[in-house]
């Protein structure tokens, strides 16, 4: 796995806000907001600002009660998850081209 530099963007963080949920599509409301969650934050260090989705505010707080991948498998649909793998294996590929 490749080391990057932990990226730290509080404007990237506050547009977030303005989002759509990733799992709804549902905008933030004055009476649920929308929050940016850092993925594969793991004992109070966050990851960097680039690997951030936004998710509606009761999404967040799951995530920290039971857990990021118990909520990432519960609230992911099967579309989700594959445009997920193919951004993945582009990625890979694109690795791979550039090191030839």
């Amino acid at each position: 796995m490749i080391r990057r530099p932990i990226i730290r963007d509080r404007a990237w963080l506050d547009h977030l806000h303005s989002e759509r949920c990733i799992f709804t599509g549902q905008r933030g409301t004055e009476n649920e907001t929308i929050d940016p969650m850092h993925l594969g934050a793991f004992k109070g260090l966050k990851s960097s600002d680039d690997e951030v989705i936004p998710v509606l505010h009761r999404f967040h707080a799951m995530a920290h009660q039971k857990g990021e991948i118990s909520l990432l498998r519960t609230m992911s649909d099967d579309n989700l998850i594959r445009e997920v793998f193919r951004a993945y294996a582009r990625q890979l590929y694109a690795q791979w081209r550039s090191g030839k």
